[in-house]
């Protein structure tokens, strides 16, 4: 675990990162909603989940060739990161 200590003379820093963090967790979680139905449209368009897809399939696996290829690998990809910046996000525990 990590110790991340702030001193300021501002007594309401506290409340302004604690409400910054979680304005960043909640524009994470409406990204990841948002990638989510675009990655749920891919897997059900060639069933196969987006795991599979990024270990074995090409562009030429798919009809929309390098664009989808770039649109789907780009999204999971994206996914991946926020979920896990969201995680360090939610682990934050603040103290007096």
């Amino acid at each position: 675990m990590a110790d991340i200590q702030i001193h300021t003379e501002h007594t309401s820093a506290k409340n302004v990162l604690s409400e910054a963090v979680q304005a960043e967790k909640n524009r994470i979680g409406y990204a990841l909603q948002l990638g989510e139905k675009k990655i749920d449209f891919f897997e059900k368009k060639y069933k196969v989940s987006s795991q599979v897809f990024l270990r074995d399939w090409t562009a030429e696996n798919l009809e929309g060739k390098d664009i989808e290829y770039i649109e789907w690998a780009g999204e999971a990809k994206l996914h991946s990161r926020l979920r896990e910046r969201l995680e360090i996000l939610k682990g934050i525990e603040y103290v007096d």
